[in-house]
Formats: C-alpha cells, sequence, structure tokens
C-alpha cells in the first residue's frame, strides 16, 4: 500500500510534467501558426505539421499519466485491499491448520503406563503410548445387580458397599440412576453367526451409586473393587393398619434378610484384610 501510495505520488509527477511539455508544443504551434498567418511562407508547412503532430504527442502522454493515475488509485481502493484480505482469510485457514496439528485430552489427568520406545508411533488406532486417566476424584460407583432385582431397584434407595482399598469402613450409599438395558442384549455385527447359546449367561443391571455423604470416596482409587448391598424400606408398609397378616409377615422377612447382609457385609469387610493379607499370601 505504501509502495502503491508512492506510484500514484508519481503519477501526479508525471501528469504535471506532461501537461507541461502539452502546454509548450501548443504554445509553440500558436507562434509559429500566427508568424505564417502574418507573414505566409516564411515557416514551411511541414514545420506546422511537425508541430501538431508533437502537440497530439503531448496530449496523448497527458492522457497516458492520468490512466496511469487512475490505474494505480483503483489497485489502492480494489486490488490491495482484496489482496489483503485474501491473505488474512489465508492466515486463518493456517491457523485452524495448525490448530488441528495439536492435540489435547478433554480433562485434565494424568498419563499412566507410558512406555514408549524408540520408532513407535504415537496414535490410539494403533497402539497408544500411555493411558491418560482423568484427575478427578472418585464420586460415584458401578455395580450390578442380578436381573430377577430389576423390578426392585429404584433411584433413591439406600445401601452400603465395602471396598478392599478401604479395609474395614462400610461406606452408606444411594442409588442415583439405573441403567435401563443389559449388557448381554447387545449384539456387535461381525462376519460370523453368534449362536444364542453363547449369550445365555444373564447380564447384570447396571447402577449408580454415589456416596450419602460428601467426601467419603475421595481417597478411593479409581478402579477399585467393592462389594456393593442395596436395601429396601418396609417401614412405611408396617406402620399401615390394612395389610394382611402375611403381607406383614412377608415385610418383616424381607427386612430381616437385608440385615443378615447387612452382618454378612460387615464380616466380609472384616475379614477381606486378613484373607488378603495372610491367607491370600500377599
Amino acid at each position: 500500500m505504501v509502495t502503491a501510495k508512492s506510484k500514484l505520488a508519481e503519477a501526479d509527477a508525471r501528469i504535471v510534467q506532461s501537461r507541461g511539455a502539452l502546454q509548450q508544443a501548443v504554445d509553440e504551434l500558436e507562434r509559429r501558426a500566427e508568424v505564417q498567418r502574418r507573414s505566409p511562407g516564411s515557416i514551411s508547412e511541414a514545420e506546422v505539421e511537425r508541430m501538431q503532430v508533437q502537440v497530439e504527442t503531448a496530449q496523448g502522454a497527458v492522457d497516458a499519466a492520468l490512466a496511469g493515475r487512475e490505474a494505480i488509485k483503483s489497485e489502492i481502493e480494489f486490488q490491495l485491499p482484496a489482496e489483503k484480505a485474501s491473505a488474512e482469510a489465508a492466515l486463518k485457514e493456517a491457523d485452524v491448520a495448525l490448530g488441528k496439528t495439536l492435540v489435547v485430552a478433554g480433562t485434565n489427568g494424568i498419563v499412566q503406563q507410558f512406555a514408549l520406545r524408540p520408532g513407535d508411533i504415537v496414535n490410539p488406532m494403533l497402539r497408544p503410548a500411555g493411558i491418560l486417566v482423568p484427575e478427578r476424584p472418585t464420586t460415584a460407583l458401578l455395580a450390578g445387580f442380578g436381573q430377577i432385582e430389576a423390578q426392585v431397584i429404584k433411584v433413591g434407595m439406600i445401601g452400603e458397599v465395602a471396598c478392599i482399598a478401604k479395609p474395614w469402613q462400610i461406606v452408606p450409599m444411594v442409588v442415583r440412576g439405573v441403567q435401563p438395558v443389559v449388557a448381554s442384549g447387545q449384539v456387535k455385527p461381525t462376519d460370523t453367526l453368534v449362536d444364542i447359546q453363547q449369550m445365555g449367561r444373564p447380564g447384570s443391571i447396571t447402577v449408580v451409586m454415589e456416596p450419602l455423604f460428601l467426601g467419603q470416596l475421595d481417597d478411593l482409587p479409581q478402579g477399585g473393587n467393592c462389594i456393593a448391598n442395596l436395601y429396601t424400606s418396609s417401614h412405611e408398609a408396617l406402620k399401615g393398619s390394612d395389610i394382611g397378616t402375611l403381607r406383614r409377615f412377608a415385610l418383616h422377612a424381607i427386612d430381616t434378610v437385608g440385615l443378615v447382609h447387612a452382618l454378612i457385609l460387615r464380616i466380609q469387610a472384616l475379614l477381606l484384610p486378613f484373607q488378603t493379607l495372610v491367607l491370600g499370601g500377599h
């Protein structure tokens, strides 16, 4: 743009110069024409015609200078801004292409099991060099229950877990979500026919459980194993006066089974360190 403005100033100067030359040629032509008029024959016709040609040549130089100035002006007003916009668009395209070369994780975390050797291709589709573990505390557990309990497990139920990484501790839990599908119901397209007997093993109901009180699982390693129990509550039903004796006995039996399961869970939590460290030989 600066160069074009310098060329525009040069074109203005060339216009002034060519107009001066034109005016000089016109004055010379008029002077000789006046002499020829006053003293015919003193100046030859060829000399007058030559001056006429010089006037036309000077006029052409003026027109060329004006056209050059318009061309430079058009370059400043239209061509250079268009080239600048094109360059800016190319720069943005290059920035987008450069941004695609940087791959970042969607969360903060620590890369574990990083075993990279010279010559390895760092590509998750081929052979990942490491595993990214999200950097956040454990806030929920995934528990699997039998399909026979699908009609009983509801959101809001109270449960308990005993985790291997938290020996001798019983953590109260609450159900926050129940997966409405069973994993064994999925069919993955392959190049072989799937025998239905291979899917005969019943899948489990996936339940999302969270601590009843915040912070109780913050020190649990991600991926830790736990033993989970869920309990039904028949307290409200037993308070009613319109239930029969048989139903009341059944509800008491269910609560008794829940109490037994709670005792078994505590016995498991009590014996788990001994089974792992003493009897297991670890």
